[in-house]
């Protein structure tokens, strides 16, 4: 069975890093990161994630 393929959309460093923590010490691999929707849509667009974790107040 093969991992998900996930995306994390934030703006904020720490919460970034405290996602991929937890995501990774439940036994996913590093997710794939991005910091603007623009950039997430790109992302998303050419990795096909099976799950998206977005912050909903991102600035811009």
């Amino acid at each position: 069975m093969s991992r998900a393929k996930i995306l994390i959309v934030e703006d904020e460093g720490i919460e970034v890093l405290d996602l991929q923590h937890r995501l990774i010490s439940l036994g996913y691999s590093a997710p794939d990161i991005a910091s603007t929707g623009e950039e997430a849509v790109k992302m998303a667009e050419e990795t096909s994630p099976d799950l998206v974790l977005m912050d909903i107040m991102l600035s811009g």
